[in-house]
């Protein structure tokens, strides 16, 4: 079974992947604003999985 991004994100070793260095590299600027870390956490698990998989899916398609 593949791994959540989710859990990728919070528990898991940097990523190879270099989408997924971009992804991870943007919330982790966004969270350390003030506001939007909290907002971020009152957010569902299911919706946070299909925000960062989306979002995934776009950084993928705009550098290939």
């Amino acid at each position: 079974m593949e791994e959540s991004l989710l859990e990728e994100k919070y528990y898991e070793a940097k990523p190879t992947d270099p989408a997924k260095k971009i992804l991870f590299a943007v919330l982790d600027d966004l969270f350390g604003r003030r506001g939007l870390d909290n907002a971020w956490d009152d957010i569902d698990d299911d919706v946070k999985e299909e925000i960062l998989a989306s979002n995934l899916e776009i950084v993928r398609k705009n550098i290939a």
